[in-house]
């Protein structure tokens, strides 16, 4: 066996080690843009194994079509595979989590492999797109603020944190806790300290404010969807802006 193939099984190895650490670590909520950089090495991984393994056809006219088609979807299922909303999901579902990444893995080797089973050369282009396609992702991908929508205009759109005797120091805020206390504490416990929800304390450097309430809006289960029967767009934007001061 070649070196090289020694070298891509290695790294093969160690990114699969290292995908399936959500079930060692458990559930660990992380902000997105990290997350989108643990993505990135882990497709980087798939890549450059994928680079050593392959054995590149060095006649383009007689690439096989498939290789290419494979080489080309590859990067759009992972960056599906990587959509912001459904982080939170996996964060509270670490063999779900562990899947995800394996997936990853897996589309980030078939894209190296089989665009140099097209054409040496071709693997290398695929692969390196999609790494700094999810490299780049992690300054914008799910992480930059979304465009205000109508119920920005409700309440400002920063929150003010509560003082130190507990009181809060907007109005919005005051709201916000009022209507958290009625229909989240039941899960995510007192100033959102955790229960049987997450705790959304220092949810902030995870979500930001847009974010926080597109989450309240359209959760995934097994958090209740409380809007808009429950909840109406200004309590939403109440209590989003109050988990941003917690």
């Amino acid at each position: 066996m070649k070196k090289g193939q020694v070298a891509g099984g290695v790294v093969l190895g160690a990114t699969v080690l290292f995908a399936l650490l959500p079930l060692a670590r458990g559930n660990v909520e992380i902000p997105t843009a990290e997350h989108h950089l643990l993505h990135a090495v882990i497709i980087a991984g798939g890549v450059i194994s994928a680079l050593l393994l392959a054995k590149p056809s060095r006649d383009t006219s007689a690439g096989h079509y498939a290789w290419l088609l494979i080489a080309i979807l590859s990067p759009i299922a992972a960056m599906m595979l990587m959509w912001p909303s459904e982080y939170a999901w996996f964060e509270q579902h670490p063999g779900g989590h562990a899947i995800e990444h394996v997936s990853l893995l897996g589309l980030g080797f078939a894209t190296g492999y089989a665009g140099q089973r097209y054409a040496a050369g071709v693997g290398w282009a695929t692969g390196l797109s999609l790494f700094f396609m999810a490299l780049v992702s992690a300054w914008g991908f799910g992480v930059a603020p979304v465009l205000p929508s109508a119920a920005t205009a409700i309440i400002p759109s920063k929150p003010v944190a509560a003082n130190s005797a507990g009181t809060s120091a907007s109005p919005a805020v005051a709201r916000g806790a009022k209507l958290f206390a009625q229909n989240c504490a039941v899960c995510h416990g007192v100033q959102g300290a955790g229960g049987e929800g997450p705790s959304l304390k220092n949810e902030r450097s995870r979500k930001n404010l847009e974010q926080a309430q597109q989450w309240i809006m359209d959760p995934s289960p097994p958090m209740p969807k409380l809007y808009p029967a429950a909840l109406s767009l200004a309590d939403v934007r109440y209590i989003a802006t109050y988990i941003e001061t917690l």
